[in-house]
């Protein structure tokens, strides 16, 4: 099975009601494309949002992702953000903080996080 993670950060208000209208209808196009076993979407943190998709082939993935609502979306993305993703095959279904480990891992992090005092902060 092909297992694919994304994250995508929006850059303003706006961007991010044109990119819900567009995660919307690429999440439709996924739920029937061919080969699909599981999609989920999900927002790790503020501004942040992410997929994380298992599929019967990598074929099958590619086909989707170059083609309808997902293709127009990547077409328009730099408008709307910036986005990384990372895909690999696995014998095992991957839960959210895997592939987000493995997707930052191997692309680095939309996220900058620090320490200040004793608190975690992440900037965007």
């Amino acid at each position: 099975m092909y297992v694919s993670v994304t994250s995508f950060l929006v850059k303003s208000p706006w961007a991010n009601l044109f990119f819900q209208m567009h995660a919307m209808m690429s999440f439709m196009q996924a739920r029937k494309s061919k080969g699909i076993i599981k999609s989920e979407t999900f927002s790790p943190f503020r501004r942040v949002y992410s997929t994380l998709t298992h599929w019967e082939s990598k074929e099958d993935m590619l086909k989707f992702r170059n083609s309808g609502a997902h293709l127009k979306a990547m077409q328009l993305s730099a408008k709307m953000g910036k986005g990384i993703t990372t895909g690999w095959e696995s014998d095992l279904m991957v839960d959210r903080e895997s592939a987000l480990k493995r997707l930052h891992t191997e692309k680095g992090s939309l996220i900058s996080e620090h320490v200040e005092g004793n608190k975690l902060v992440k900037t965007l």
